[in-house]
């Protein structure tokens, strides 16, 4: 019968493609992986690695199996991280999400004033755009998520925790008759070089939205760059690349110091929340309720914990 480290083993040499390398990641020596896969192959008496190609490759069997081993081991560590959580009172691991304005900006203040209270629960913070987090916590491979827009409304719970303000920047310098307004009108929109972020992205999703609603198209927009990150699209505008929809929180030292100036739009005011996100049919980890109860006890949630830290 096989264990739970033979399936282990048997992942990482799907993954990696090299013995070798599955053996140095699992701390096994070339020759116990070899005897793990041979040993799950006489188990299920079927060949589980097609060793008639140089490369190493899966058989029909073998992605089947790398399959259900994948979600296994996932369901084993997510029993372990439980279970740890009733023993020896508030400890283990939890692992949250964070689109990119939340990942950067807020939750380190929030994780910070968490790790004062419970010291003994350790944070795996992965920050990546809205979609990535949100599919992520789906998937069950977050516990929780903070995000900045709904997405995949009918599989999450969406706890609004926090307001943010997108707004409209451009170098002090841009050589455009805008960069000179103090505000203009929805229509002046399309003439300006814009610099956006990814689709996936809360800010673009929101932003999208609001102008759609005002008859501007992204197909009207004049876009000079898709860029995967705000930190991305803050140096590309301070460089005068172009103009960008941002979250006042990402420049606001840029704006306090006179590189970059915000330019009120007519008409537009682009105001969102930022969301508490975890799966609607799935039992909160422990660990999950804690963070969710540490949340509750600030009147002003997320605002006043940035404004305490």
């Amino acid at each position: 019968m096989f264990d739970l480290k033979k399936l282990e083993v048997f992942v990482k040499v799907i993954e990696t493609g090299s013995f070798s390398k599955a053996a140095e990641l699992c701390y096994l020596t070339q020759p116990t992986v070899s005897g793990h896969i041979k040993q799950l192959e006489e188990y299920y008496e079927v060949p589980l690695i097609d060793r008639h190609t140089r490369e190493i490759k899966p058989t029909p069997a073998g992605l089947l199996l790398h399959r259900y081993a994948k979600h296994i081991l996932r369901l084993w560590e997510e029993f372990e991280r439980e279970i740890h959580s009733y023993k020896g009172g508030q400890k283990g691991k939890l692992r949250i999400g964070g689109s990119t304005i939340p990942g950067q900006y807020i939750l380190p203040f929030v994780l910070y004033r968490f790790n004062q209270k419970f010291p003994r629960i350790k944070i795996n913070l992965q920050i990546a755009d809205t979609k990535v987090i949100a599919e992520g916590v789906v998937k069950g491979e977050l516990e929780l998520g903070i995000i900045g827009a709904k997405v995949m409304p009918h599989q999450l719970h969406f706890k609004p925790i926090c307001q943010d303000e997108i707004i409209f920047v451009i170098h002090k310098d841009y050589p455009h008759e805008v960069a000179q307004k103090k505000q203009i009108t929805v229509e002046e929109i399309p003439s300006i070089p814009l610099i956006t972020r990814e689709k996936g992205s809360g800010t673009w999703i929101t932003t999208q939205n609001m102008l759609k609603k005002l008859g501007i198209s992204p197909q009207r927009l004049n876009i000079v760059a898709e860029l995967g990150s705000t930190e991305a699209v803050r140096q590309a505008v301070k460089a005068g690349l172009g103009a960008s929809f941002i979250s006042e929180r990402a420049v606001q030292e840029d704006l306090e110091r006179g590189v970059l100036r915000k330019i009120n739009i007519e008409d537009l005011a682009i105001k969102r929340h930022f969301y508490l996100i975890y799966p609607s049919r799935k039992t909160l980890a422990p660990l999950a309720q804690i963070f969710i109860d540490f949340l509750k006890e600030f009147p002003n949630s997320i605002s006043q914990l940035e404004n305490t830290c």
